[in-house]
């Protein structure tokens, strides 16, 4: 038998124990090529997940960065912002918990504090009572006597002012001595609130009791009637027209200065979005109008207005069951008088105060 003896032909088997060790390094190698194939699909699924749960957390913060550029003054955030509360096939939830007082607004937003007449803190704004309209026990109410006063710009008119401004025009000093006249005669301002109280019943009024309102938001409402009213310790009532402030229109007051108002005490209702005839409008008009404004102004104050000032004073049947739907307490117009009563809370009238009125009229006026 030659050296070639043992090696086996083409075509025959191998011998037995050399088929055990080729049939061990196969299993072997096909583990091997399993193994590094369900390692990498376990990676790749562990990416997935990862780049899954990064997508989310990517759409929340998005998603909350806009919420605060909208507006930083009407989305007040708590610190605690975004919760995760979502399955692997759920996006995140947002949780927004509105305390207002914890929001810093970008840098550019602030208002330069030289402007502001007071420590502004929107959180302390005092809220009318939470219950519904004060409804008088008894099978009659009481009709109060007071004076319910209508100012709207407090500056002096410009050169080319027409008639209608200079009409609807109070220089400052006039304002002043007006409120110093009102104090010195033992009269004590009240707001639209405390007169529905009274009338219901609810409330004791002091003896000579007076409501301050204000027309439209004008920017010199802010800039020289609030010192003013803050000097003297009063109180007044300012009716805004919500879009013209949304617009930023200069010549009227902006977000920040009302919302500083009303964290003074101040009174802040609404007087329409923009300020239409109503009476020429259809319902759903009237409703965007009146609605749409209170709604504005409760995002900002954070109270729910319950008076409405009829927009150049003109109003109907329609107009004043509308604003009775909508959970107002009142109205008030432009027409002149000094008694109010339950039945007719909806046409409140008031004295409107001219650039010619003088301080012995205005006595005879509020007598």
């Amino acid at each position: 038998m030659n050296s070639n003896s043992n090696i086996s032909p083409p075509g025959q088997r191998l011998p037995y124990g050399i088929s055990c060790v080729g049939a061990l390094l196969l299993v072997i190698l096909i583990l091997a090529v399993l193994g590094v194939g369900l390692g990498f699909a376990s990676i790749g699924g562990n990416n997935q997940a990862t780049k899954t749960a990064d997508t989310q957390h990517i759409k929340t913060t998005e998603t909350l960065e806009a919420l605060i550029r909208v507006s930083p003054t009407a989305l007040p955030f708590d610190e605690a912002l975004v919760v995760p509360n979502a399955t692997p096939s759920q996006s995140p939830e947002i949780l927004i918990t509105a305390t207002y007082s914890h929001l810093t607004p970008p840098a550019d937003d602030l208002p330069n504090q030289s402007t502001l007449r007071s420590e502004y803190k929107p959180d302390e704004v005092e809220q009318p009572a939470p219950f519904p309209l004060p409804t008088p026990d008894e099978t009659y109410s009481l009709t109060q006597k007071v004076p319910i006063l209508m100012y709207h710009y407090i500056s002096q008119p410009p050169e080319d002012a027409d008639k209608y401004r200079r009409d609807l025009s109070v220089s400052p000093n006039d304002f002043k001595a007006q409120m110093q006249f009102l104090i010195g005669n033992g009269y004590e301002t009240i707001d639209l609130y405390d007169l529905s109280l009274a009338i219901a019943g609810k409330k004791e009024l002091p003896p000579k009791p007076v409501i301050i309102t204000m027309d439209d938001g004008y920017r010199d409402n802010y800039e020289n009637a609030f010192p003013i009213l803050q000097e003297l310790d009063l109180k007044a009532t300012f009716f805004i027209v919500t879009e013209f402030v949304d617009l930023a229109d200069p010549k009227y007051m902006d977000w920040r200065m009302i919302e500083e108002m009303a964290a003074a005490g101040m009174r802040i209702e609404p007087h329409s979005k923009t300020h239409p005839d109503l009476t020429e409008h259809d319902r759903d008009f009237i409703i965007w109008e009146v609605l749409g404004s209170a709604e504005t102004l409760e995002a900002h104050t954070k109270y729910r207005p319950r008076y409405f000032a009829y927009p150049g004073g003109w109003y109907n049947d329609e107009i004043q069951q509308i604003v009775a739907e909508l959970d107002f307490w009142g109205a008030v117009t432009t027409a002149y008088g000094l008694s109010h009563g339950f039945d007719d809370r909806f046409e409140w009238t008031r004295i409107r105060i001219r650039d010619t009125t003088a301080i012995a009229e205005l006595a005879d006026m509020i007598e």
